[in-house]
């Protein structure tokens, strides 16, 4: 309790010192900087018009010609989203496997599975790597910094690696901050109380302030404290609200004018975040090994071990930015650290390998009582980018540059005994396993995309990147694998690809108002090694890409009230990264699936109507079918050709309704209403015996009222989850581990206050 109130005071102190505070910061977008605002009326009807920066330049949402989600500045304070878990929430064809704060899978068009992210994360022009339990998961942990001071967020859906690289295969999301403004002194508090029914508090502040230093330069600086409150009770050591999480971050924007063509902007973001546990219920008895585990109860675990994770992120970046008469110059170079630790419970594995033992089917040796799995890691990564993008009056511009990425990831893994009592590991046991591993990966490519104007109605684009990869991977055993046998020669293993992918796009606008466009392009993943705890593992795998085809529709109408947007795609998979199982389960290692293996196709829409002044409803969705086109007998339960991925619903919808009225003269009352529903899994696992659990269908409301006074200060009353409904988000069950569902947090009840200066 002591440690809660000493956080709580220390996050509104670091808000309010930051106000007062003559320093601060700016994105790393190519963006004027006397302009932030991405939602700026464009003619008399007085209609938002969004700017996005998907394709490296700056363009108009409904004349961009690709599928793009985008929540603005606006509808992200408005929908209180603060993380990339509740960005999804609000983009169609966008979705998450979470397991707890900072441990996000991202999704496009249901693409995912083993290997390397297929969702590209970018904080303003810097990409982010993810960390998972092994260098074949590294997109189990996509890298989650607070959502806060940002100007938008852009979710591109469908492969984007002609421009943004590898992991780019089903799509990109972008967050871009709020740039440093040039001689402009404003700042902002926010503060946030809430109570979580059937679990704990929780609160946050968070601050910005932005100084001008003269005429040339300015900066902008964010710091946030957050604490999550729990809502999960663990039964087998008696603590309540094991999952609650606490972070703290800080971000630092710059802006310098070099000259009257010349610009150089700063960033860097840290953030420390701190979770004690995962939001898991085990609401189903369990099997394992012949030992029975019975149920906990609602939002109730029973987790031999705590499951603590630590984030440590630093993510730091330059702009360098030349403009021409006719064309910008732009070199960028970005760098990423992240540590994490995470441990999970393991107790089911004891109670398999026992079984084994009885049937005479792995060695007698002597086995852990309790035991929890660390995973620790460690990543660095270096992106440099130069690029030069053309603006000619004539038909004819481009797009044309080159990248330079090494990334590093260290990782050490071991089974450590656990107090019964207590929960705690016991690190001064000897340990049942430890391996350690070096991943390093070098990446260069050159890439381009032309434009070229055949009419004021119709446009054709063409696209290329070119591509080489390296891999240097050591694995070392440490401590042989239930201390069975010796260690042997740590593996070494190098790898290298190379390949070329294209894009070609059209559009025709047959009025200013309509836009009709299609496309076809190629995403890639690259392959890797393999950390082989047991020798039956596959040492490497290979790369895998998309053709993605694709036709839409952007669409204003009566005056900009309502906007329309379609897009219709078929995403055909080669050469997929599929998780093989060894062990019934117990161990999995990536494989290659040959050929065309697998496909998605589907239908996405936005909507946004103001029928009258004050009102507005917005309305985005996906219907879609991700699916085997060959039979997987490496995949643990063998789904055959036909059969839907594992973790993804076939039907999405989200919706919001606002409306805003004026009271008192300069004051005003908004209510809002947000919903989001996401259909049921098909599967968790293709195994029958592991999926009773399945996700089901639901629906999340959230609802608030807010009063603001001017531009000044803003007074909230919200309540999330407002009906109170059990979303189960993810769920766990395999022949080790004890059925699991990831719950959303529970109705939460809670006020905000705000004010600017």
């Amino acid at each position: 309790m002591k440690q809660t109130v000493m956080m709580a005071a220390s996050s509104v102190a670091m808000a309010v010192a930051l106000v007062a505070t003559p320093a601060v910061a700016r994105a790393a977008e190519a963006v004027p900087a006397a302009d932030t605002d991405t939602a700026k009326p464009a003619d008399d009807s007085g209609i938002p018009d969004i700017v996005v920066t998907a394709n490296k330049r700056e363009q108009r949402l409904q004349e961009t010609p690709s599928s793009i989600g985008v929540i603005t500045a606006e509808d992200l304070t408005k929908r209180q989203v603060t993380n990339i878990e509740q960005v999804t929430r609000n983009v169609a064809g966008l979705n998450v496997i979470n397991a707890g704060p900072g441990q996000n899978t991202l999704m496009i068009r249901g693409l995912v599975g083993a290997g390397e992210s297929t969702v590209g994360l970018y904080y303003d022009n810097m990409p982010t790597a993810g960390t998972g339990d092994s260098a074949t998961s590294a997109a189990g942990r996509q890298t989650d910094f607070l959502v806060y001071d940002v100007q938008r967020v852009e979710v591109l859906r469908g492969p984007q690696s002609t421009l943004y690289g590898s992991s780019a295969l089903a799509g990109v999301v972008r967050v871009l901050s709020n740039p440093a403004k040039l001689g402009v002194m404003e700042g902002r508090v926010d503060v946030e109380g809430s109570q979580v029914e059937h679990g704990g508090a929780g609160y946050s502040a968070k601050g910005m302030v932005n100084v001008p230093l003269g005429d040339s330069v300015a900066f902008r600086i964010v710091g946030y404290g957050v604490h999550t409150p729990g809502f999960i009770d663990n039964k087998a050591f008696g603590k309540d609200n094991i999952n609650s999480a606490n972070s703290w971050g800080f971000r630092w924007n710059g802006i310098y004018e070099l000259g009257a063509d010349t610009t150089a902007t700063t960033q860097f973001y840290l953030q420390d975040l701190k979770s004690n546990g995962q939001p898991y219920e085990w609401a189903r008895p369990s099997v394992i090994g012949g030992v029975a585990l019975p149920a906990a109860g609602d939002l109730q675990s029973r987790t031999q071990s705590r499951e603590p994770y630590h984030d440590r992120s630093i993510l730091a970046g330059l702009t360098l930015e030349h403009r021409f008469s006719n064309m910008t110059l732009t070199f960028t170079q970005s760098y990423q650290r992240r540590r994490n630790e995470s441990y999970t419970d393991q107790q089911g594995l004891p109670l398999f390998f026992g079984f084994l033992q009885s049937i005479g089917a792995f060695p007698q040796i002597t086995l852990p009582t309790a035991i929890t799995f660390r995973s620790a890691q460690k990543l660095t990564m270096w992106n440099s980018e130069l690029r030069l993008a053309t603006s000619f009056d004539g038909p004819f511009n481009f797009i044309v540059g080159g990248i330079y990425q090494n990334r590093r990831t260290q990782i050490d893994n071991s089974f450590v005994d656990v107090n019964l009592r207590t929960g705690y590991s016991i690190p001064s046991d000897p340990l049942w396993y430890r391996r350690a591993g070096d991943f390093k990966l070098d990446q260069w490519a050159g890439f381009g995309e032309t434009t070229l104007k055949l009419s004021d109605k119709f446009s054709v684009l063409g696209g290329v990147r070119v591509f080489s990869n390296t891999r240097h991977d050591i694995a070392t055993s440490i401590v042989p694998f239930l201390r069975l046998g010796s260690n042997g020669a740590p593996d070494d293993v190098r790898s290298k690809e190379s390949k070329a992918i294209y894009k070609f796009e059209a559009d025709y606008k047959p009025t200013n108002d309509v836009m009709l466009y299609a496309s076809a392009s190629q995403g890639y993943r690259a392959g890797g090694t393999i950390v082989r705890v047991v020798p039956e593992l596959p040492a490497s795998y290979g790369p895998d890409y998309t053709w993605n085809f694709e036709a839409g529709a952007k669409t204003d109408w009566f005056n900009r009230a309502l906007q329309a947007n379609i897009a219709l795609y078929r995403i055909n998979w080669y050469n997929t990264q599929i998780s093989g199982d060894f062990f019934n389960g117990s161990f999995s290692g990536v494989l290659n699936c040959s050929g065309l293996c697998a496909r998605s196709q589907g239908v996405e829409f936005d909507l946004t109507a103001r029928p009258v002044h004050g009102l507005e409803l917005t309305a985005s969705g996906t219907v879609f079918k991700a699916k085997w086109l060959k039979d997987q007998p490496a995949i643990s339960g063998s789904p055959v050709a036909g059969t839907q991925f594992a973790n993804t619903p076939t039907f999405t919808l989200n919706g919001s309704a606002s409306y805003s009225w004026a009271i008192a003269g300069d004051s005003s009352l908004e209510f809002r209403v947000d919903a989001q529903h996401r259909g049921k899994y098909a599967f968790m696992d293709y195994r029958p015996a592991y999926n009773l659990m399945a996700p089901q269908a639901f629906t999340l409301v959230n609802a608030a009222l807010t009063f603001a006074h001017k531009k000044d200060w803003t007074a909230s009353l919200f309540a999330r989850n407002l009906f109170d409904k059990r979303a189960q988000i993810n769920s766990i069950a395999d022949s080790v581990t004890p059925y699991q569902t990831l719950i959303a947090q529970p109705r939460t009840i809670g006020v905000q206050f705000g004010t600017k200066f």
